[in-house]
């Protein structure tokens, strides 16, 4: 069984999915998720939510690029540093 991954290395694994070709299809981002019950979790209630992406429909496909936000995002997550500085100070007390 593979090891979990985080929610950080998800979100980085979706926008590079997204960046490979400047857009991805919706069948693209299901395969990074496992299911269309994560794609929903992860596209629908999040990434378009927050304006990460946007959706595209063209025929009976879904295509999804990145926004500003997205690309913003996307550069935070590379450095995953910052990442990691952001949990340490987001909900928790420092000691």
């Amino acid at each position: 069984m593979a090891p979990r991954r985080s929610p950080d290395v998800i979100a980085l694994e979706l926008l590079n999915c997204v960046e490979e070709n400047g857009e991805a299809t919706k069948w693209d981002l299901i395969k990074v998720l496992g299911n269309e019950t994560q794609f929903r979790l992860w596209i629908e209630k999040f990434f378009l939510a927050e304006r990460v992406l946007t959706e595209r429909r063209e025929g009976r496909r879904y295509y999804y690029k990145k926004t500003e936000r997205g690309e913003l995002f996307h550069k935070l997550l590379r450095s995953g540093n910052l990442i990691k500085l952001f949990s340490r100070v987001s909900g928790r007390r420092l000691r």
